[in-house]
């Protein structure tokens, strides 16, 4: 058995639960005298190039509860994909610090980078354990059912459309879309869907919003974007909509500010699509309604979703912390090169088992959502989608909407002066 110390990276964009997972490889860690330390890397592989390392085997081990139910990369984050040059000074800090079990917290792009060290270490013949913990609110990483973190984001993202579209439905002739996050995959999108399920009168569903909802899997059509929000309007005087920002795209619009060192747009930030599809609506739906004008809008959620206090769902950070401790139980038993998985053994009561697989099953490699989930008209979601996510939320919040008896009019129509 080899021993030495432990090294944890966290990378990518943060979650609600990734500190989960840090807190379950800190406890299990306890449990093996093998692991002598257990270091962090003070933002990703920043921290990992530049040895600046934090000693968290110093740490109270009672801060760990609390640092495990905050949301944020708890050692913070970096996008970085190391290069041949990187890969020789990585090598000299693991040496120099006598790593030799190494914990990879993050997604596709995070199970990349750790694959370039593993297969730099077989050429230097470094004897050296590597583990991929997942963690990606995309929820678009291979093999694994699902994904730490997206639980919680789908419950935030349920939710604030939830009260949005309550609040779209307070004024007629209102239009109102909603970018959030999904590059290549629409799970984030889909899980609007849910905000569906938490009102409490059923025979109110088809009137509930999101009543649109775009993904990236699917072509997208400028022409059948209007056509659908103008049937919904004419059905229901207003629409709320929710597009993955991924849709960005397939337009011809200058969407893309920027991009990772993995080749990943960066469209989270701007609010040009949302503007984009405002124009859009403004352009080309035809509306009337004694209420007056069109009340038309769009919002990016941006990071706001991904990290929000006090919404994460206790079944996603039970699995985030189950992964991590998993993780370090799965290393000791001599597994290296692999990423930590979740397994739905039993969909009729909710319950997963972890297993492992591959690093180059989940490398570069995105899980887009089957097409049955996704309605024939590609503009929501199936029940097939709320059977696979609905356990992963947890409680949603119960709402109703006014269903009152009009007054009979007595008076001529009324035509107020513009």
């Amino acid at each position: 058995m080899i021993q030495g110390n432990a090294l944890i990276i966290q990378s990518g964009g943060p979650t609600a639960v990734i500190n989960q997972s840090l807190a379950g490889i800190m406890q299990a860690a306890q449990s093996y005298p093998e692991i002598q330390k257990v270091l962090g890397a003070d933002h990703g592989l920043h921290g990992l190039l530049y040895e600046h390392l934090l000693d968290l085997s110093k740490e109270d081990h009672n801060i760990w509860l609390e640092i495990a139910n905050s949301p944020g990369a708890a050692l913070g984050s970096a996008r970085i994909k190391p290069k041949a040059a990187d890969l020789e000074r990585i090598f000299a800090v693991l040496l120099a610090h006598n790593i030799k079990f190494l914990f990879y917290i993050g997604g596709n792009d995070s199970a990349e980078a750790a694959q370039l060290i593993r297969a730099a270490a077989n050429e230097r013949g470094v004897d050296l354990r590597i583990l991929h913990v997942p963690k990606t609110i995309d929820n678009d990483l291979e093999v694994t059912d699902h994904c730490p973190g997206y639980g919680s984001v789908a419950k935030v993202v349920s939710h604030i459309i939830a009260g949005d579209d309550l609040d779209n439905r307070s004024f007629y002739n209102s239009v109102k879309i909603n970018v959030v996050m999904g590059r290549h995959a629409g799970w984030v999108a889909a899980a609007t869907a849910l905000a569906k399920k938490g009102h409490i009168d059923v025979a109110q569903h088809d009137e509930v919003g999101p009543h649109l909802i775009y993904v990236p899997e699917l072509e997208f059509s400028p022409e059948q974007f209007v056509k659908d929000i103008q049937k919904t309007y004419d059905r229901l005087q207003r629409v709320t909509i929710v597009v993955a920002e991924g849709i960005a795209d397939q337009l011809d619009g200058n969407f893309i500010d920027d991009k990772d060192e993995f080749g990943n747009p960066l469209v989270s930030s701007s609010g040009k699509l949302g503007d984009y599809l405002i124009s859009l609506i403004k352009k080309k739906i035809n509306y009337h309604h004694e209420l007056g004008k069109l009340r038309t809008r769009a919002d990016t959620f941006g990071y706001l979703q991904r990290s929000f206090v006090g919404m994460a769902s206790l079944v996603d950070q039970q699995e985030a912390f189950k992964l991590g401790s998993m993780a370090v139980h799965y290393m000791m038993r001599g597994e290296t090169d692999k990423m930590v998985c979740l397994k739905r053994v039993s969909h009729t009561s909710y319950k997963v088992e972890t297993s492992l697989c591959d690093l180059a099953l989940v490398a570069q490699k995105t899980k887009l959502m089957p097409r049955s989930m996704l309605n024939k008209a590609g503009n929501h979601v199936t029940e097939e989608f709320y059977e696979y996510a609905l356990p992963l939320v947890g409680h949603l919040s119960e709402l109703r909407a006014l269903q009152a008896t009009r007054v009979q009019q007595k008076l001529n129509q009324y035509i107020r002066a513009e």
